[in-house]
């Protein structure tokens, strides 16, 4: 009996490592954003850092934007960095209540230059990104699509 539990108690905590260790459900993703005319514009690939997400930048398909190699409407460290490869979403977290739902991040929109708090909602191959400054009920939503 000793031994069985033991064993029991062995198994249920590599288990519960295996989950506490696991990367996020977006971990090594790549979506597709969309402008506001409901156009392509880039893909993001998330990665995962201890709980941690961030995004980057791997392709640009916006045609108005192919040939704009920086992020020349950047400001601060990210003036006149490459768009390709750029961070462009960080610190984004799984919220603790609902593993489909995501809260805290921060991210820069790379035509304009401006940053932003966001948060975000994973439905299916979707995923609803909410950027905003100050108050989330005013920001605005972009759509990504898993490819």
């Amino acid at each position: 009996m000793k031994i069985f539990a033991k064993s029991l108690l062995l198994t249920v905590g590599l288990t519960v490592g295996m989950f506490a260790s696991a990367a996020d459900q977006l971990h090594n993703t790549k979506w597709t954003t969309y402008n506001d005319k409901n156009q392509p514009d880039g893909v993001l690939q998330f990665t995962d850092n201890n709980g941690v997400l961030s995004a980057k930048i791997v392709e640009v398909l916006d045609p108005r934007s192919a040939g704009k190699k920086v992020c020349d409407t950047c400001k601060g460290k990210f003036h006149n960095k490459p768009l390709t490869g750029a961070t462009v979403l960080w610190n984004l977290k799984a919220d603790p209540s609902n593993p489909n739902k995501y809260i805290s991040g921060s991210g820069i929109e790379p035509e304009t230059g401006m940053t932003f708090s966001g948060k975000a909602e994973l439905e299916g191959n979707t995923l609803k990104l909410r950027g905003y400054k100050g108050i989330a009920l005013l920001g605005k939503t972009r759509i990504l699509k898993r490819r």
